[in-house]
C-alpha cells in the first residue's frame, strides 16, 4: 500500500512511482497467468514498455496525471529508407511455454514499397539466438534480390550491440560469426536499434513463421494477412513526413 501510495517522483522527476509500481505488478501478473494457462502465449512486447505504453494510454483516455511518461515513451513510427537505399526489419517470435521459435523480415524501398519478405520456423532456442537468426536470414536476402546499401532495423537492443561490437558470450559462436562475414561483404549496412513499434510488419511475418516449417516461405509481394498492417504502417509514415514538412515550411 505505500508503493501504491507513494506519490515520490521516480527516475529524476519525470513520473511518480506509484502509478508505475502498479501498472507493472499487474503486467507481471498477467504474463505469469499466460505463460502457464496459455501455450500458445508469445511475449510481443516487454513489460516495461507495454507498461509506458499504458500508463500514457491512461492519461490520454481518463486524464490521469502521468505526463512525465510520455518523454520517455514516445509514439513512434517506421520510417522510410534515406533515397538510394532500401531498408531491411527483421524480428522473432519465441513461444514462452515450448521455446518454438520463428523468424520474419521485410525489405522495402525509400517510397515504402514492398521489395521483398521471408519468414521460416527456426527451432526451439531463446529469444537471443532466434533474433539473429532472423538478422542472418534478413541480410541472405537482401543479398539475394541485389540489395548493396541497407538500412537494417532490429528491436533487440542486444542484437544491435552484438553486431556493432564484440559479444562475450556469443562472440565465438558459428551464428554471430557467419553474420559478420556478411556484413564484411561488398556491400553497405547501416544497423540500428528502434523501438518495437516501428517492428510491426517484421513481427507480424516471424508469428507466420509456426505456419511454413524449416524451409520457410519468401514473399515477392505481401501476403494477405498482412496488407492492413504494412499499409497502416506506411500510412502513418507519410501522413508524419507531411506533418513534418508543414511545420519545417507551413508557407
Amino acid at each position: 500500500m505505500d508503493n501504491l501510495s507513494c506519490t515520490d517522483a521516480w527516475m529524476g522527476g519525470r513520473m511518480e512511482w506509484g502509478a508505475c509500481f502498479s501498472v507493472w505488478c499487474w503486467l507481471l501478473w498477467k504474463f505469469r497467468c499466460s505463460r502457464v494457462l496459455d501455450e500458445d502465449f508469445i511475449e510481443r512486447e516487454g513489460i516495461y514498455d507495454r507498461g509506458c505504453r499504458l500508463l500514457v494510454e491512461c492519461e490520454s483516455t481518463f486524464g490521469v496525471t502521468v505526463a512525465p511518461v510520455r518523454e520517455l515513451h514516445r509514439r513512434q513510427c517506421w520510417v522510410g529508407p534515406a533515397r538510394g537505399w532500401v531498408k531491411l526489419n527483421v524480428d522473432a517470435a519465441v513461444g514462452v511455454s515450448d521455446d518454438r521459435a520463428s523468424v520474419g523480415g521485410i525489405i522495402r524501398g525509400a517510397g515504402g514499397e514492398w521489395i521483398f519478405g521471408f519468414t521460416r520456423f527456426v527451432g526451439r532456442c531463446t529469444v537471443l539466438l532466434a533474433e539473429l537468426w532472423a538478422v542472418l536470414d534478413g541480410l541472405r536476402h537482401a543479398w539475394a534480390v541485389n540489395c548493396r546499401r541497407v538500412e537494417l532495423e532490429t528491436d533487440n537492443k542486444e542484437v544491435e550491440r552484438i553486431l556493432k561490437h564484440d559479444s562475450e558470450s556469443l562472440g565465438a559462436s558459428a551464428l554471430v560469426m557467419a553474420i559478420h562475414e556478411w556484413l564484411r561483404k561488398d556491400w553497405v549496412v547501416f544497423v540500428r536499434h528502434v523501438p518495437r513499434e516501428c517492428n510491426g510488419v517484421a513481427d507480424s511475418l516471424a508469428a507466420l513463421g509456426r505456419d511454413y516449417g524449416w524451409q520457410g516461405s519468401t514473399f515477392p509481394a505481401p501476403p494477405r494477412g498482412i496488407v492492413h498492417r504494412l499499409d497502416d504502417e506506411r500510412q502513418q509514415w507519410l501522413s508524419t513526413r507531411q506533418v513534418q514538412r508543414f511545420v519545417d515550411d507551413p508557407g
